[in-house]
């Protein structure tokens, strides 16, 4: 080899870069970075799992308190035997066949034929028969009284027979009480809360009011010694009752009415009226009472001392009918066949006057959110509180009672069927 070459050889080797050995303390430093960045990507995950965790449980705690004040504010709706009914009338759903409808039983009377709380409901001589939107049978239990009556609110239906001393209380779950009474019963009523009351003849006395709880328990009762009691009614809280007796004074029958309240003794009213018979009491929303007489009508406000008073002056009195929300309705004609009725309208706040003068023979009439609904021989008339016409609806010749389910609708009580109609 020539000195050239072992010159160029020798500098070629000198330019060659060398690569550093590591160190211990480097590969260290190498690890502990390693190290460090997992434990890092590890907290930050950890992290975000915490977070996760304590907005679900945030979430939680707030669908707890929701519900809780859902069911602090609304427990009525949510008690078990309140939401027992809710599905009970849930489960009924759309099933029916749909009006018309046969009748279950053989007769049925006007004053047991009720829409109320979104179904009709009514007895007849065997049955007591709930009926949805769909006609189908939300309720259908046996009943056994020889002359039944009925009084609902809210889910309570209260069964009686008149002169009789059985009753029950129903819902759509089944019957919560049967019994009977030792005396024989005039009539029979019962609140939104399920506290009942009956007004019976008595031992020693003409009549008596006896106030049940809705555990069939006695917490109220008032004896009648000078009058007979004929017609009463509970407000819907169950802590009052007016009741209508009558007496003979100088050979002309004399009415009083007692306002009771079940926490006192005496009567915190009575309001006396001469030459009348009281045949129905009924409590407004706004505590006034409607009492419907042979000779004229009474609304007794609130303070149970003011009362506004219509007169018959001499005309006979067809029908009537109550609505809670509006006051009562009453139908008078004067003539004997019941002909050329004209309607009175009972303000609940007072204000009593007749509001129409018809042609027709108003059999049966009810009032339903501000609409008035007559039964005149096939067909029903609808009218608005201030006396204008508000449609027709074609009853059927052998309609024996009406009930509106709707401001413009009826259920017609047929002979043997019952009908869903709308006014024209």
């Amino acid at each position: 080899m020539s000195r050239e070459e072992n010159e160029k050889k020798k500098q070629d080797k000198n330019n060659k870069v060398k690569k550093p050995k590591k160190r211990a303390d480097d590969q260290y430093r190498e690890y502990r970075f390693s190290q460090t960045f997992e434990e890092k990507t590890e907290e930050t995950g950890v992290t975000r799992d915490v977070i996760s965790s304590k907005a679900k449980t945030a979430v939680v705690i707030m669908l707890i308190c929701l519900v809780s004040v859902i069911i602090a504010t609304g427990w009525n709706y949510l008690a078990p035997d309140k939401l027992l009914n809710s599905i009970q009338l849930g489960l009924s759903g759309d099933r029916g066949d749909s009006f018309p409808t046969f009748i279950s039983g053989t007769k049925v009377s006007s004053a047991n034929f009720q829409f109320k709380n979104n179904h009709l409901t009514y007895i007849s001589d065997t049955s007591l028969i709930a009926l949805n939107r769909t006609a189908a049978k939300v309720i259908d239990r046996p009943i056994s009284f020889s002359q039944p009556s009925m009084k609902i609110c809210g889910d309570n239906i209260l069964t009686y027979g008149i002169d009789g001393t059985e009753y029950q209380i129903d819902n759509s779950s089944g019957t919560r009480i049967k019994n009977q009474l030792d005396n024989k019963i005039i009539q029979g009523d019962i609140a939104a809360n399920g506290s009942y009351a009956f007004l019976t003849g008595a031992d020693g006395y003409l009549s008596k009011l006896t106030v049940f709880n809705p555990s069939d328990k006695q917490i109220f009762s008032y004896s009648f010694s000078d009058y007979y009691a004929t017609a009463f009614a509970m407000n819907n809280n169950g802590t009052m009752a007016a009741v209508a007796a009558v007496t003979s004074k100088n050979g002309s029958l004399k009415t009083q009415i007692y306002i009771l309240d079940f926490s006192k003794e005496e009567p915190v009213s009575l309001i006396e009226e001469d030459e009348a018979l009281a045949y129905a009491c009924e409590f407004m929303d706004n505590g006034s009472v409607a009492v419907v007489c042979d000779s004229r009508s009474l609304m007794i406000k609130s303070n149970y001392t003011d009362v506004d008073r219509y007169d018959y002056e001499g005309l006979s009195l067809t029908a009537f009918a109550f609505d809670e929300a509006y006051g009562g309705v009453l139908s008078l004609s004067p003539s004997g066949d019941g002909g050329n009725c004209h309607i009175v309208y009972l303000n609940k706040n007072g204000s009593l006057e007749k509001i129409v003068d018809t042609e027709n023979r108003i059999s049966d009439i009810d009032i339903y959110s501000g609409k008035i609904a007559a039964l005149c021989d096939g067909k029903t008339a609808f009218y608005r509180l201030n006396g204008e016409e508000a449609g027709y609806a074609d009853s059927g010749l052998d309609a024996q009672a009406i009930t509106m389910n709707s401001e413009n609708g009826i259920y017609v009580l047929g002979m043997t069927e019952i009908r869903d109609v709308s006014a024209k």
